[in-house]
């Protein structure tokens, strides 16, 4: 089988590592915490450069404001002048988001790995024949024992089993007393929480009133952390630049991307970790946690640094001046 670039490249070393990790814990959700550590501390190098950029545009916030008086009634001089000066301090508009551009890829990776837990942490081989017939014949059991809880399934193809269902076959072949023996066994509780379940099938039994198994039932708390700590991790990261909250001139680009990914980031966080697998909310929670105690840290790191940081501006009769604010 081919694997692609970003299988190849991206998923198979993430599914490498948590794989490590999980051999080591035996627990599926504290596996997913500590990968998601480790994978903040690697990107802390671009963390680092996103609060240089974030300390940058707070240093020029003064010329700014007084750009966009002297010009305002010609937004495109403003947007000139502003760009001069943005380029003089070497300041990118989009260096405040790129650590959350550069996750995306691992969040796309890390679903593929959390969907498919038995080929990236148990390290089953699914094109393996003797493999395939296993999954058959745990099908067949299971809707011969078992038909309620396999449901619709019981139709389906191993390929489809493969791709997007083995989370249920891992918890299949536990049902019917076979997941050590077929090695597929994971540990999906975690704090009382079954991770094997979707937080949106929590929300199917609360409103049927079917609180018979909390460990599903209280998944719902997923996705609220998960939207809770998104909105604190966005609100500390504005409240970290004074003048983003005083000055609310939408023609500074940067201000109109934070105002959009602050309205946008906690939606999205709410659906994803919703609608998908358990162990996406977890890592998008932990993210979330580190990525304000990393910015807590920096930014305490920076304020010591204060005069390390020099504006630079731009005017023709100043050109090779420096001035401290």
């Amino acid at each position: 089988m081919k694997l692609s670039l970003f299988e190849l490249c991206i998923t198979r070393p993430l599914g490498f590592l948590i794989r490590m990790i999980y051999e080591v814990v035996q627990n599926y959700g504290l596996a997913i915490i500590l990968f998601t550590v480790i994978i903040k501390l690697i990107l802390l190098p671009l963390q680092i450069k996103s609060q240089k950029a974030m300390k940058r545009q707070q240093k020029v916030q003064p010329i700014i404001a007084e750009l966009q008086k002297k010009y305002a009634n010609d937004q495109q001089k403003l947007q000139q002048e502003m760009m001069k000066v943005y380029k003089e301090n070497n300041i990118s508009m989009s260096g405040g988001c790129l650590p959350l551009l550069i996750q995306l890829p691992v969040l796309f990776a890390l679903y593929r790995v959390i969907q498919r837990p038995l080929t990236y942490i148990r390290g089953i081989d699914f094109t393996n024949q003797s493999v395939i017939e296993n999954v058959k014949l745990v099908m067949s059991q299971m809707q011969e024992k078992f038909p309620e809880a396999i449901g619709n399934l019981a139709n389906a193809t191993v390929e489809q089993i493969n791709s997007t269902y083995q989370i249920q076959l891992s918890t299949w072949a536990e049902k019917l007393g076979r997941a050590k023996e077929l090695a597929w066994d994971i540990n999906f509780n975690f704090l009382g929480l079954d991770l094997s379940g979707l937080p949106s099938t929590s929300l199917t039994a609360i409103m049927s009133g079917n609180f018979s198994d909390m460990g599903t039932v209280l998944l719902i708390l997923i996705p609220i952390f998960a939207i809770l700590t998104t909105w604190l991790s966005m609100k500390y990261s504005q409240s970290m630049n004074p003048s983003a909250q005083t000055n609310s001139n939408d023609d500074n680009p940067a201000q109109s991307m934070s105002k959009s990914m602050n309205m946008m980031m906690p939606i999205m966080t709410g659906f994803f970790t919703f609608t998908l697998p358990s162990g996406i909310g977890i890592y998008w929670i932990i993210s979330s946690v580190m990525q304000m105690v990393q910015q807590f840290i920096l930014n305490k790191y920076f304020d010591r640094k204060e005069d390390d940081f020099v504006v630079k501006l731009p005017d023709k009769n100043r050109k090779n001046s420096k001035k401290r604010r």
